[in-house]
């Protein structure tokens, strides 16, 4: 018998801010929306991180997500969360919040979610084939995993690059308007 591992990701999108819920929300509201959120990631067999109370805390200790306001979090907090629960799939919690910082920094968390969004989407798409089901029917010889583990390797990669080099050209020119 032949077994099959399908992977259909093409519809998958994250929602943009003004589809996220305009109510402030409690933890364990948080936790299932995020869960709904990403459930498609982790209903296609790939082993996703889910998101636990606990975890929501650490990232307001390390300071990820502001406070939450009578311990209700809001469509800021949700989009943070996202972010960083698919993120935290690849990166370290240092990178991931130096990421945050430099966006924020440049532009509003609306404006930054929906280019994270944008993003993904974009991405989900360029490794879909044109919008059809991936399919691997003989995982002893197909290719494409190794292909993309190599991929996300080089992208790590390039990306922890970029991030270091921008945050160190940052600090040189703070450098530089100090000494002026």
């Amino acid at each position: 018998m032949k077994e099959s591992n399908e992977l259909n990701l093409t519809d998958f999108s994250l929602p943009l801010w003004h589809e996220l819920p305009d109510i402030d929300v409690y933890m364990d509201q948080l936790v299932t929306i995020v869960e709904k959120y990403l459930h498609p990631l982790s209903a296609n067999g790939i082993p996703f991180k889910p998101l636990t109370p606990s975890m929501v805390n650490n990232y307001v200790k390390l300071k990820l997500i502001p406070k939450p306001i009578k311990k209700k979090y809001s469509r800021k907090h949700l989009a943070r969360i996202i972010v960083i629960t698919i993120l935290k799939q690849v990166f370290d919690i240092p990178s991931i919040q130096r990421s945050i910082d430099l966006q924020t920094e440049n532009t509003n968390s609306e404006d930054a979610y929906n280019l994270f969004c944008e993003y993904l989407h974009e991405s989900l798409h360029a490794f879909s084939t044109q919008g059809q089901t991936i399919v691997f029917n003989n995982p002893k010889t197909d290719i494409a995993p190794i292909r993309w583990a190599c991929i996300t390797i080089i992208s790590k990669l390039f990306t922890e690059s970029a991030l270091t080099s921008t945050l160190k050209q940052i600090d040189e020119k703070e450098i530089d308007t100090q000494h002026d």
